[in-house]
């Protein structure tokens, strides 16, 4: 290829306007094409003359507002109402991103050539090429001299709308118009955000230089296939850097982001409607003088080579689940509570120089790690799994309880080494039914609460009938498919019996109290049916969400939202972001220690999760099963963590694997292999029990204090001041006494009778 001539040189006498067109004509043959289904003539005709009208009446709209007076009051409140551009979200800096740990030690850092979507590149890099040209042609051509916005632009869509049947050729907004709408994420369609953002526009205008806004322009433009800006268009389109960019291969970029859909790149279609694009644009830098006529027919003539491989990211580091949901969630969080523009929120924290402070604990996490890059955890036959199209899977959440309440200390979101950046997060993404793990958050937990039961209640266990469609067939059946009879509300959370979680869901507690206290714990996806008791819910539930509801009976009854980060501090250390936990009772402490108590005894007295218990830290805990053993949960707690687990297979596409029978413990297996490793060496430490608890010898088959007679006793936990806390000895175990005959009568006793006596047996306590 020819050696390109100095842009900057004066261009040749150009030919007529009519004679260039001829010849382009010539050139193009065809106009790009829209997909979508052929349209009517009728209808295209209708749609035309209502976007025409559509744009008249906008236009009137406006000049009414300028001219009348009660526009003018209009005009002067839209203006004032306006969201301001925050000018330290616009920054023209590429400064690495520093992501530290609890204690300030990196952990990762960011740089723009990290990110292949929306990769920055400074304007003073790509100047010398023609891509500001190319912009300014086909979008803004007298850019250079407006003040952001361009009235004769404005009339010149409008008569070209008017003139090809409602679509304009070209838009009425300038490149800073463009650019105050894409900082901001303002796009609706109305007249007051279209005057608020001229007026931005002009503001900008006024605190920025043309360069500067063209550079924040090139990096924030959308440019199809989730790419933003030129530098990371350049390298998934042509596998090279935009400042090595072409004439030719700028004006096809300058013509995508009209409508990436229709120019896409990555399609056949896509590309030849951008070709054609593309030597428009060419016509039109040729027509303003910004390139000769040999640089024109030359770049006419010059073949683009298309990137033929996909796109890898460039950068060597793989980041942790964790870090990779920190960067997702800052982001998020610059958007919702700063105002950012998703565009302005990815570059800030790939491009600002930004310290973003984590509640990551290092060695937890690495503990963690090491668990999850365990086989024998995952799968004790790996053979077996052959015939699957994947393998098992996994998720853990870590939340601390004793030092920094709600601080997530560690996270993994999937089984095996981590490869790459931003892969499925199964810990804070998929959604899966919790099974029975649900019960103590919206059953036992407000049942306890409520005074409707306490932890030595009878319910029986035996068949029950709660489907209305069903209403002679037992449902829901209990996992062994048995029936205890009756049992403690205690004996009932540790055999997860389903059928008294029903009863006291539906016909003691009610749907209404239960909602109101999963709301309370972050969990807002459950409808009133009774299949809700086994954790059938709307849409399921995150490792994240079952980690952060179960620290609230380890906080004494109090919850806050898990979070990951402390603060967010800008390249001059000011705070952008800060996450202070907000704490709510949500139940009594006392509440929180008997329901503890309670589910200490599933890891150790026969319960779902025997000998699952830790090798020195008293730890309490439930156990989830969905039906055919889809999903399997262990969500348990010491005074230290709080740890969700949840292990199954992913099921793309609508697919139901069932856990291997070898592998149906496997979440209780890595909950306790996880909690052991990060508590190794600390301190032992016992819940916290509120001096106000009250205890008593209770009978485990009346519920009431216990008497001499009585074969099953327990020490029990009781919430004070609830009615039903038992405050009679036992009467379904008397004594068994011989009445002998009284002097003076001749009544006798036949052989073998007794004589039961009613009465409490002396000493025995009260629950008060």
């Amino acid at each position: 290829m020819a050696e390109q001539q100095n842009k900057y040189a004066p261009p040749p006498r150009r030919r007529s306007n009519q004679s260039v067109k001829r010849e382009l004509r010539h050139r193009i043959k065809g106009k790009p094409t829209h997909s979508g289904s052929i349209i009517g003539f009728t209808r295209l005709l209708g749609l035309s003359v209502s976007k025409a009208l559509t744009l008249v009446l906008v236009i009137v709209m406006i000049a009414g507002l300028l001219l009348g007076g009660l526009g003018g009051g209009m005009l002067v409140g839209y203006i004032t109402t306006a969201q301001p551009l925050y000018i330290d979200q616009i920054k023209n800096t590429n400064e690495t991103t520093h992501i530290v740990d609890q204690n300030k030690e990196d952990v990762a850092i960011l740089t723009g050539t990290q990110n292949i979507n929306r990769e920055y590149v400074a304007f003073a890099a790509v100047e010398h090429t023609y891509i500001n040209e190319a912009f300014m042609a086909i979008e803004d051509e007298r850019f250079e001299e407006h003040i952001g916005i361009d009235p004769k632009r404005i009339g010149s869509a409008i008569l070209s709308a008017l003139a090809n049947g409602g679509s304009a050729t070209h838009g009425g907004s300038t490149i800073t118009q463009q650019t105050v709408k894409m900082v901001s994420g303002a796009d609706q369609i109305s007249a007051q955000r279209k005057i608020q953002e001229w007026f931005n526009a002009i503001e900008l205008e006024k605190q920025k230089s043309k360069d500067e806004i063209m550079e924040l322009y090139i990096n924030l433009v959308p440019m199809g296939n989730s790419y933003v800006g030129i530098q990371s268009a350049a390298k998934a389109y042509f596998d090279k850097d935009a400042a090595d960019l072409n004439l030719t291969e700028c004006a096809f970029l300058a013509g995508v982001p009209n409508r990436p859909a229709t120019y896409n790149p990555l399609t056949e279609n896509g590309r030849r409607n951008a070709l054609r694009r593309m030597r428009i644009v060419l016509s039109k830098m040729y027509e303003l003088g910004m390139i000769s006529e040999s640089e024109y027919e030359q770049a006419l003539d010059t073949e683009i080579i298309f990137r033929d491989t996909p796109q890898k990211v460039s950068s060597n580091q793989v980041n942790s689940y964790f870090v990779d949901y920190i960067i997702q969630t800052v982001i998020s969080d610059l958007v919702e509570k700063r105002g950012y523009s998703e565009q302005m929120a990815s570059l800030a924290v790939y491009n600002h120089g930004l310290t973003i402070e984590t509640t990551l604990d290092q060695g937890v996490q690495e503990k963690v790690e090491e668990v999850f890059q365990t086989q024998e955890y995952f799968s004790r036959n790996p053979s077996a799994l052959s015939h699957l199209p994947s393998g098992p899977q996994g998720s853990i959440v870590i939340v601390d309880n004793l030092n920094n309440p709600g601080q997530v200390k560690a996270m993994v979101g999937g089984y095996g080494e981590k490869t790459a950046n931003f892969v499925l997060n199964r810990a804070t993404s998929s959604l899966r039914q919790p099974g029975s793990s649900i019960k103590p958050l919206n059953v036992y937990g407000p049942a306890l609460e409520t005074g409707k039961v306490t932890a030595a209640t009878i319910v029986s266990d035996q068949p029950v009938y709660y489907n209305n469609d069903e209403p002679t067939t037992p449902y829901p059946l209990n996992a062994d498919k048995q029936y205890m009879g009756n049992i403690t509300v205690r004996r009932a959370v540790e055999k997860s019996r389903n059928t008294t979680a029903t009863h006291v869901l539906v016909d003691l507690i009610g749907f209404d109290t239960s909602l109101s206290f999963l709301n309370q714990v972050g969990i807002h996806s459950v409808e009133p049916f009774a299949s809700a008791a086994m954790g059938a819910l709307t849409t399921g539930l995150t490792t994240m969400e079952m980690a952060g509801a179960y620290s609230t009976f380890a906080n004494n009854g109090f919850y806050t939202e898990p979070y990951m980060y402390t603060r967010v501090l800008d390249y001059d250390g000011n705070v952008l972001l800060e996450n202070r936990p907000q704490f709510s009772e949500v139940y009594k402490p006392e509440t929180a220690f008997v329901m503890t108590d309670i589910l200490q005894g599933v890891l150790t007295t026969n319960g779902t999760a025997s000998g699952y218990q830790l090798d020195n830290m008293p730890a309490a805990g439930k156990t989830g099963t969905t039906d055919d053993n889809i999903d399997k949960w262990f969500c348990g707690y010491t005074p230290y963590y709080t740890a969700a687990v949840w292990y199954g297979f992913d099921n793309e596409f609508g697919r139901r694997t069932k856990i291997l029978s070898d592998d149906q413990n496997n979440a209780k297996i890595i909950w306790r292999a996880a909690m052991n490793s990060i508590h190794e060496g600390l301190e032992y430490r016992d819940f916290n029990k509120p001096e106000t608890i009250v205890t008593a010898t209770i009978c485990k088959d009346s519920g009431m204090i216990a008497g001499p007679d009585c074969p099953n006793t327990a020490t029990e936990y009781f919430i004070p001041g609830v009615m039903l806390n038992p405050s009679e000895t036992c009467t379904l175990h008397l004594p068994v006494v011989e009445e002998t005959e009284p002097e003076g009568t001749d009544v006798v006793t036949p052989p073998g009778a007794v004589v039961q006596q009613a009465q409490p047996a002396a000493g025995q306590p009260a629950v008060q």
